[in-house]
């Protein structure tokens, strides 16, 4: 298990706006009775830990992600500022300009405990369940599982339109903060959000491909798990893409049949690239918790 870390407690990078001196995450993150804390995740290499943070005299519940600078890759990584943290700050702020929630980032701390030099990034606690978990629990009613099923479309659309992908759009990491008839969804995990114009000059709109991908990741972990929401949910998704992006001409006395045709590949093609996935069972289980045994053998 990765604790976060005790001893040279040094922040590189904060969050400015929120009124806070850098030294001050450090007294906190050092302050915390860990053996108290909730244990979110405790995977090899990875730990996440969500736990009360005084910061100024105000307390507050955190999320703590850590990963140790323990290989050169990492250490070349840290060098760069392309560590998990690094890439996660980067894609939040991403998500935050162009108006998606996601779980904002505090600051970057490295430090040692066991002569393990660790860095942890703390980060805002979203609540609500993750659509995984809502998936598996199957506690949605249906008029709630079209809603949601339409905020993920309305949502890949609207990133679409921005030129964002996300590397990993799992359901786990989409929460749930606001059911009922205009769900609101927030991303957890924003490490594999990318910009393309900031890569690509001059490019200005994300391939379908790429949209493609990201309803491929939406599909294996639910499959994976056994809860992958029937035909009509999935396809509410894709309508809901259908309604909100740049292909739409629902003015047009051909829509229905442009719709038909549309459907109908994209269909085709996030099932084609489900199946050249192979098998979806995830390494470790998504839904159980800190400490569950790995779904597949290493």
């Amino acid at each position: 298990m990765l604790v976060p870390p005790t001893e040279g407690l040094k922040v590189v990078k904060y969050a400015s706006g929120a009124g806070y001196a850098p030294d001050q995450w450090a007294r906190a993150l050092v302050a915390v009775d860990w053996s108290q804390a909730e244990l979110l995740s405790d995977k090899p290499g990875s730990s996440v830990w969500r736990a009360e943070l005084v910061v100024q005299k105000r307390p507050m519940t955190l999320v703590i992600k850590c990963e140790p600078i323990d290989s050169l890759k990492r250490k070349l990584q840290k060098l760069i500022h392309k560590t998990h943290a690094f890439r996660h700050w980067r894609g939040a702020a991403l998500l935050m300009r162009h108006g998606f929630k996601t779980a904002e980032p505090k600051a970057i701390v490295y430090g040692r405990r066991d002569g393990t030099e660790t860095e942890c990034l703390i980060m805002e606690s979203l609540a609500g369940k993750t659509v995984l978990q809502h998936l598996a629990a199957g506690d949605l009613g249906v008029g709630e599982e079209h809603a949601v099923a339409r905020a993920c479309g309305r949502m890949f659309a609207m990133m679409w339109d921005k030129a964002l992908t996300n590397s990993d759009s799992k359901p786990s990491n989409l929460l749930l903060r606001q059911s009922g008839p205009t769900p609101e969804l927030g991303v957890i995990d924003s490490v594999g959000v990318r910009a393309h114009r900031e890569f690509l000059p001059g490019f200005d709109a994300v391939d379908d491909g790429d949209c493609w991908l990201m309803l491929r990741d939406l599909m294996l972990e639910p499959a994976g798990t056994g809860c992958l929401p029937r035909r009509s949910i999935r396809m509410r998704i894709l309508r809901a893409i259908w309604e909100s992006g740049r292909q739409r001409e629902m003015g047009d006395s051909k829509a229905l049949q442009k719709w038909r045709g549309w459907r109908r590949e994209w269909w085709e093609q996030v099932e084609s690239l489900v199946q050249a996935h192979g098998d979806p069972t995830p390494k470790h289980d998504p839904l159980g918790g800190a400490g569950s045994p790995p779904l597949q053998e290493n």
